[in-house]
């Protein structure tokens, strides 16, 4: 504890007269007759903070006390942790019996660690008696020197040099007398390291905390002499180079410290207490204490170079062997003399197998001489080499590393060791050709898929620029695929993905030098394509086509499911047919849509006529996207005739688009358009409110006073939705529900057949009749068109058109009234073109006609001027 403990009042000012830089005070507080200890300050925080009462410069909160019976170790932790430079002490009944500083502890630390001593406070004693200015001078000198050597070696050991050094000073200080001193240690870079100070306050210090520089004393004469005694300050012409802030002073000690030649600080100490110039016993103090701590300073530095370069040897020891890459360690020639562990585990070998052998012992024979050759050109001219080489096992298999050489030279540049070390690719070579596989290959068919495709098509089309040849793009796409997705399941769907690729694979022609094989590739869902190489012909690429085709017309065997599938085929050769790779796909594309269009099941090979044909589709499509918007559609009205009296029984209203710019659009070239991009759903909509609006202008032009319209209605609009747009329609125009009649084709009615019921079941509720359009051209089934509350059945006009001439398309239209009549159904005949039509269907009791010969479709303003006279009876 230190012996400088001073009891004071919180109220209470310091004197700073009085004030030594280790005294402590001890703060009570006098309450009910009994004292409360409210906690220490020390002399630095006075001089930090000079004219505050005691109170004022406690700390808070206050460090929490220090047991009296606490180890060193523990003062000196908590001492750095609370950065107060005093700790109180209190006894097991809580009460204060003193306080520990660093300069207390300092002694203590001192006593315990003398080994051969009483304990270091007897020792320091000895140390400051044994100094004194006054008593022998060769005696004190010699002390010095040995007290100090011994105090900074235990420091060493204690890790406490910068406590013991600040001691150090602060004996010197008060052995010479000097007002204050300071004690600067600099690093191998000549920079300070540590500036240890006593007599002034930490502002002070920071703000003469550097180095002297220029032509003054304390520069290059200080470096010059290595020792300085100034007896008048003020006096001597070469008195400059101080920092700005330095404290006045009269007279100057300093003297530089160095060990073998190099300076490793400066000590400095400013006017004498009892006001008198240092003199040469002073001197001759401070030039053996500058002696003995640059010695004292180098061994610490030493001892702690040691002490890292064993830790360090540890560290580098610890990661040699649990390295998880493989090291090995060899002489200049090339023999192996270390490895770690990692390396006996990936080769195989005990380290007592490859110690004494050389790297040879892991050649594989994967590389030739060549390989080797640079490889030690490389090290030999650069001292490194990294690359990937093939090495060999102990048990013979052959594996790839990423292996990196390094050679180690000494002071004079010779190669002393080669360190090599190595990372076993082995597993990373598997993970490599994986993740190939999933970035090329299609994981559902493990076909090649749209990257490698372009990847080999790139290929096929340099190998036609290099040999001359022809080759072909195929690209085919599954008929209907997505109805055996929706029906069957997707699980049911990837089988039959999987079973097409196996197909197409085998209708391929394998290489056959100097000619390449053929690819096939899956690009996404049910949309495949064929790379032909090297053709001798077109008609070869027609040939693998036909194949394919064939294939197809054997049934999928899908678990216990027999389906037969159907593919659409686009073909297009490279040259003659396209320059670039993206008009080798275009093109092949094109040609796929149109043998859809033209019926599916068929290849279709591409014509320039294709293209001009899919740009005026692409640019219709662009349009349909705002053409409601702009109020481009409009209704037209074809009227239905009965064929017993020619009266006007009805009308169809047919949806028909004028564009600004290329007029009127032929409802074949946008109405299959409307359906693929969903367009006829709002376009449907506006059309049964358009008929609404217009139904009474309808009657009015015409003269009568009551008749249905007809509104065709797509597929994609039988939804439980359409019942409420049709019961708008009627409530907004005060129409009766007779009023109005949807058509649907035949196909649309049997796709689902129990939503298509459902669906007439509730038109029906509503009092909504519903025909069936182009009746004949699908499949449907009798039992349910019976069920279907239907009002009227619409033959095709492609039986019309023939049936003045082919007898069996008379005998259908024939079969399809009588099949109506018996089931109480109206039956319209679509495309009447001729008179003589007309009397035959007449003749066949056929109920309405509609045609070209009645009218052709017109806008409402035109409905009054149709001439009636062509179909009079």
């Amino acid at each position: 504890m230190s012996d400088r403990v001073v009891r004071v009042a919180p109220d209470e000012r310091p004197s700073l007269d009085e004030l030594s830089g280790q005294t402590v005070f001890a703060v009570f507080e006098q309450a009910s007759g009994c004292e409360i200890f409210l906690g220490l300050v020390t002399a630095a925080q006075v001089s930090a903070r000079p004219g505050r009462i005691f109170a004022d410069l406690l700390l808070q909160p206050p460090p929490p006390p220090l047991s009296a019976d606490a180890p060193l170790e523990e003062g000196w932790r908590r001492l750095q942790k609370e950065q107060g430079g005093a700790l109180a002490v209190i006894d097991s009944d809580g009460r204060f019996v003193g306080a520990v500083t660093p300069f207390s502890l300092l002694g203590a630390a001192l006593r315990e660690t003398r080994r051969l001593q009483a304990g270091i406070e007897r020792q320091s004693a000895r140390f400051r008696q044994r100094l004194d200015r006054l008593a022998e001078h060769t005696a004190r000198l010699r002390r010095l020197r040995e007290e100090s050597k011994q105090l900074l070696s235990q420091a060493a050991e204690t890790g406490l040099e910068q406590q013991l050094l600040q001691s150090a000073l602060e004996h010197l200080v008060s052995l010479v007398g000097a007002r204050y001193g300071a004690l600067i240690l600099l690093d191998a870079d000549g920079k300070i390291s540590d500036f240890l100070y006593t007599g002034i306050d930490p502002e002070t210090a920071a703000a003469i905390g550097r180095l002297p520089t220029g032509k003054g004393l304390l520069g290059d004469f200080l470096l010059e002499k290595g020792v300085i005694r100034l007896t008048d300050m003020e006096r001597h012409p070469r008195a400059a180079g101080f920092p700005p802030g330095h404290p006045p002073m009269h007279s100057l000690l300093a003297a530089l410290i160095r060990c073998d030649g190099k300076v490793q600080g400066r000590v400095y100490l400013c006017d004498r207490e009892d006001g008198e110039p240092f003199d040469c016993g002073d001197q001759r103090l401070v030039e053996e204490f500058a002696d003995i701590m640059g010695m004292a300073v180098f061994l610490l530095r030493q001892r702690l170079l040691s002490h890292q370069q064993a830790v360090e040897l540890k560290v580098a020891t610890r990661v040699f062997e649990n390295s998880a890459e493989g090291i090995l360690v060899t002489d200049a020639d090339k023999r192996i003399i270390l490895v770690n562990r990692a390396l006996i585990t990936i080769t195989g070998y005990s380290r007592e197998e490859l110690i004494g052998q050389t790297p040879r012992i892991f050649s594989s024979g994967h590389h030739g001489e060549d390989f080797y050759r640079q490889m030690w050109q490389s090290i030999n001219a650069t001292g490194q080499w990294q690359g990937e080489i093939w090495n060999r096992r102990k048990n013979g298999s052959v594996y790839p590393e990423w292996l990196r050489i390094t050679a180690i030279s000494d002071a004079e540049g010779e190669v002393t060791h080669y360190v090599a070390v190595f990372s076993d690719l082995s597993e990373y070579a598997v993970r490599r050709q994986g993740m190939e596989r999933l970035i090329h290959y299609d994981h559902l068919t493990e076909l090649p898929n749209r990257l490698m495709f372009r990847t080999e098509l790139r290929q096929a089309i340099r190998r036609c620029h290099f040999n001359g040849r022809q080759m072909a793009l195929l690209m085919l796409d599954l008929d209907r695929f997505k109805v055996i997705n929706d029906t069957l399941g997707h699980q049911v769907g990837d089988r039959l993905l999987q079973q097409v690729s196996r197909r197409l694979q085998h209708c391929l022609r394998k290489r056959e030098a100097p000619r390449m094989g053929d690819t096939v590739a899956r690009l996404s869902g049910d949309e495949f394509t064929i790379i032909l190489n090297d053709l001798e012909m077109p008609e070869d690429a027609i040939t693998v086509a036909e194949k394919i085709l064939a294939r197809f017309r054997r049934p999928f065997v899908l678990g216990e499911i027999e389906r037969s599938v159907t593919v659409s085929i686009g073909m297009v050769l490279y040259p003659a047919q396209a320059e670039t790779l993206d008009e080798l796909i275009s093109r092949a594309d094109m040609a796929m849509y149109h043998a859809k269009q033209a019926g599916r099941n068929r290849f279709c090979l591409y014509d320039p006529a294709l293209h001009e044909g899919i740009q005026r589709r692409q640019m219709l499509e662009n349009y349909l996207y705002n053409a409601l918007e702009r109020r481009q559609f409009e209704i037209h009205y074809q009227p239905q005739v009965s064929l017993r009296d020619g009266r006007i029984v009805g009308l169809e209203a047919l949806l028909r688009w004028r564009h600004p710019e290329h007029g009127l659009i032929n409802p074949a070239e946008f109405i299959p358009l409307l359906e693929e991009t969903g367009l006829i759903e709002p376009v449907g909509v506006w059309v049964l409110q358009q008929v609404g609006r217009d139904y009474r202008q309808c009657l009015g032009a015409l003269g009568e006073t009551d008749f249905p319209v007809a509104v065709n209605v797509s597929a994609r609009q039988l939804a439980p939705s359409l019942i409420g747009q049709v019961a708008a329609v009627l409530k907004d125009n005060a129409l009766e529900p007779h009023c109005l009649k949807l058509e649907l084709t035949e196909s649309a009615a049997m796709d689902d057949p129990a939503r298509t019921l459902s669906l007439f079941d509730s038109l029906q509720e509503l009092g909504v009749g519903v025909c069936i359009d182009d009746f004949g051209t699908g499949y449907s089934s009798l039992a349910y068109l019976a069920r279907l509350p239907i009002a009227a059945l619409k033959i095709d006009r492609s039986f019309i058109g023939n049936m003045m001439t082919h007898t069996e398309d008379r005998e259908v239209v024939s079969a399809i009234v009588a099949l109506a009549h018996n089931l109480g159904i109206q039956v319209i005949a679509e495309g009447v073109e001729t008179p003589s039509q007309w009397r035959a269907l007449r003749e066949m009791g056929c109920d309405v006609a509609q045609g070209y010969l009645c009218s052709r479709p017109v806008p409402l303003a035109q409905l009054a001027d149709i001439d009636r006279t062509v179909w009079e009876v």
